[in-house]
């Protein structure tokens, strides 16, 4: 199944977006570049094309538009059960975890009204650090009764102003004790009545520069990495 890219956002910890990247998906899997913010793109599955018969028929994935088609609560198991994983070609350990059903607490400003407006029931959350312990990614899914609230909640974001989920810092010595405290680079998107998010920061808990771009690639793989646990309530 092809995801469709969200968005890539460099945020300092108090201050102004050093960089942009929006992409989505036309119905020929064409990548195409949007002018100006936008919000988190929506997942959807490829369009099939009248010419092409030998493709095969996209899966539908609206079953995951409301919590009465989509009733499974929503568990830290499902959601970071492993320990290691591979996630852009390096190996990470998982720092620290965390659930919560009072969704503005970890989130800032004008986005955590907005999740507590509308029905935020959970935010999961999991920071991994790599084997260099160079980077620390909190990434999570926050949970919401219906894809119209999911949508509504995102636009509220600022991700330039650092109005989005916090970071989650993991214990001494973890590698990942300046997570909630770090600039770095924000990743997210909706995917029916959830939101899929990371923020990738440095280990050490400086802000990137306007050279240092790896964070980027880094949130993305993480984004899209978590959106498969969405994924597999479809497939199985």
């Amino acid at each position: 199944m092809v995801l469709a890219a969200g968005v890539a956002v460099a945020i300092a910890a108090i201050g102004t977006a050093a960089y942009f990247g929006y992409q989505t998906y036309t119905g020929d899997n064409t990548p195409t570049s949007l002018p100006g913010p936008l919000p988190s793109v929506d997942v959807q599955a490829p369009q099939p094309s009248d010419s092409v018969l030998s493709e095969p028929t996209p899966m539908t994935t609206t079953v995951l538009d409301s919590e009465q088609t989509d009733p499974k609560k929503l568990t830290l198991k499902e959601a970071f059960a492993q320990q290691r994983v591979s996630v852009g070609g390096r190996a990470y350990t998982r720092a620290k975890v965390d659930i919560t059903a009072q969704c503005e607490k970890v989130a800032v400003g004008t986005f955590a009204t907005a999740l507590k407006r509308q029905k935020c029931g959970r935010v999961l959350r999991a920071t991994y650090v790599d084997s260099k312990q160079r980077y620390a990614v909190t990434t999570g899914i926050a949970v919401f009764p219906t894809k119209a609230a999911a949508v509504a909640a995102d636009k509220k974001k600022n991700l330039g102003n650092t109005v989005w989920f916090r970071g989650l810092a993991g214990g001494a010595g973890s590698g990942a004790d300046k997570a909630d405290i770090s600039g770095g680079y924000a990743a997210g998107l909706v995917w029916g009545r959830y939101i899929v998010f990371s923020f990738a920061t440095y280990s050490d808990g400086h802000t990137p520069n306007s050279k240092e771009k790896d964070l980027g690639a880094v949130s993305g793989a993480f984004r899209d990495y978590t959106a498969h646990v969405i994924e597999k309530r479809v497939t199985g």
